[in-house]
């Protein structure tokens, strides 16, 4: 009679490596974390070439500065920066371009609500005159916070692809 039943040999593991091959949930994660990598990658370049942009935008202000530290031509300094604040509101409004007075000073306040616009509606009569009232580095001032919190604010969005109500500079 044989033994006590069949003869059963050890049972031997195979020598597989702790890292290789990935369980499903790992592969998963590691997947997830590299369109994370991507998406932040994107964003942050998006973020730093839309700073460029504005700090372009800023640059005529900053030689406007400059040229009436060196000349002290206050209308020049006021038609520099009356140019520069239209061209940011037409980028933001184009129906901006043609308004003058209430109108003017209702768009500027439109496109950035916390900011006092007065001196820059003030910027398109100040061009035209000689004996300019104007403090200069104050005015600068007011004129970069409002192209950077009109720039920063988003307009509405419109149809399914998410275009923006905006026009190109």
């Amino acid at each position: 009679m044989p033994g006590n039943g069949p003869e059963l040999r050890d049972i031997h593991v195979p020598q597989v490596s702790m890292w290789w091959p990935l369980a499903p949930g790992w592969w998963v994660l590691l997947a997830s974390l590299v369109a994370f990598v991507a998406v932040l990658v994107v964003f942050l370049r998006r973020r730093a070439a839309w700073r460029r942009h504005v700090d372009a935008s800023l640059s005529d202000l900053r030689e406007a500065v400059a040229r009436y530290v060196t000349d002290g031509d206050k209308p020049a300094f006021a038609a520099a920066a009356s140019d520069l604040v239209r061209r940011v509101a037409r980028s933001r409004d184009a129906s901006s371009v043609t308004k003058s007075g209430q109108p003017w000073h209702d768009a500027l306040a439109a496109m950035a609500p916390k900011h006092d616009v007065g001196t820059l509606v003030a910027l398109d009569t100040a061009k035209y005159r000689r004996d300019v009232d104007l403090d200069v580095a104050a005015t600068a001032h007011d004129v970069e916070a409002w192209v950077r919190a009109a720039m920063r604010r988003r307009t509405a969005v419109h149809g399914r692809r998410g275009r923006r109500d905006h026009v190109a500079a």
